[in-house]
C-alpha cells in the first residue's frame, strides 16, 4: 500500500512539474511567427536572359525582304506580390494561386537584324498557379511598355526597312514554370512573345514596320 502511495505521489509530482513547462512551451509556440511560405514573400528580384527570334514584316507596305531577327534580352525584374494564395475551392483548386505585378528593365541586343538594340521598361501582371506541395509553379504573364532603338528607317540605301523611329511601344505575353530551389531562391523558364512598333507615329515620313519576336528566356532570382 505504501509503495502504491509513493508511486502515486511521484506521478502527481511529475505532472505538477510538467504542467508549467508544457504551458511555457505552448506560449512560446503561439508567439513564435510561423515560417513564411515562398509565395507570401512581398518582393522578388531576378535576372533573365535568353534568345528571341522573328522578323519585322508586320505592317510592311513595301514588300521588302528583311533578314530574320535574333535578339538577346538582358532583363532585371522586380515583382511585388499583390494578394495571398487563394481559389482553393474553385474547380478543384486548379486555379489556386496568387498574383504579382512586375517592373522590368530590359536591353535587347540585336545580334541579327537591322537595328542594334531595343532598350526599355515593361510593367505587367503575372499569375502563379500555386499547388500544394509543388516545387514547380506554372505561371502566365503579360506586359506593356516603351523602348528605344537606333532606327534605320531604310537600311543604308537598301530595300530593307526597320523601325520608323527610335521611340516605340511594346507589348507581349509569356508563360512558363518557376522552380523553387528553396523558400529564398528560384529558377524561371519562360516562353515569351514581344511586339515592337511605333503606333504610326513616324508616318507619313517613315512607315510603321512592326517587329514580332518569340523565344525562350531563363531567369534566376531571390525572394525578400
Amino acid at each position: 500500500m505504501k509503495n502504491s502511495l509513493r508511486c502515486l505521489g511521484f506521478a502527481l509530482l511529475s505532472i505538477a512539474l510538467a504542467l508549467p513547462l508544457a504551458a511555457d512551451e505552448g506560449t512560446r509556440a503561439r508567439t513564435k511567427a510561423p515560417a513564411q511560405r515562398a509565395d507570401e514573400r512581398e518582393w522578388t528580384f531576378e535576372f533573365e536572359t535568353g534568345a528571341l527570334f522573328g522578323n519585322n514584316q508586320f505592317g510592311d507596305q513595301t514588300g521588302a525582304a528583311n533578314p530574320d531577327y535574333t535578339l538577346i534580352p538582358f532583363d532585371f525584374t522586380a515583382a511585388l506580390t499583390v494578394d495571398e494564395v487563394s481559389l482553393d475551392e474553385h474547380w478543384g483548386g486548379v486555379f489556386r494561386g496568387n498574383t504579382e505585378f512586375f517592373f522590368r528593365g530590359t536591353s535587347h541586343v540585336v545580334v541579327q537584324g537591322i537595328e542594334d538594340h531595343f532598350t526599355g521598361i515593361y510593367v505587367g501582371p503575372r499569375y502563379n498557379f500555386v499547388q500544394r506541395d509543388w516545387d514547380v509553379v506554372p505561371f502566365v504573364e503579360s506586359h506593356v511598355g516603351v523602348a528605344f532603338t537606333n532606327s534605320q528607317g531604310q537600311n543604308r540605301g537598301t530595300s530593307q526597312v526597320g523601325q520608323g523611329q527610335d521611340f516605340c511601344f511594346t507589348f507581349g505575353i509569356g508563360a512558363g514554370i518557376r522552380y523553387d530551389i528553396d523558400e529564398d531562391w528560384f529558377l524561371r523558364f519562360t516562353l515569351r512573345y514581344t511586339h515592337f512598333s511605333n503606333a504610326d507615329l513616324s508616318e507619313p515620313e517613315r512607315g510603321n514596320h512592326g517587329l514580332d519576336v518569340f523565344g525562350p528566356v531563363v531567369g534566376f532570382g531571390r525572394r525578400f
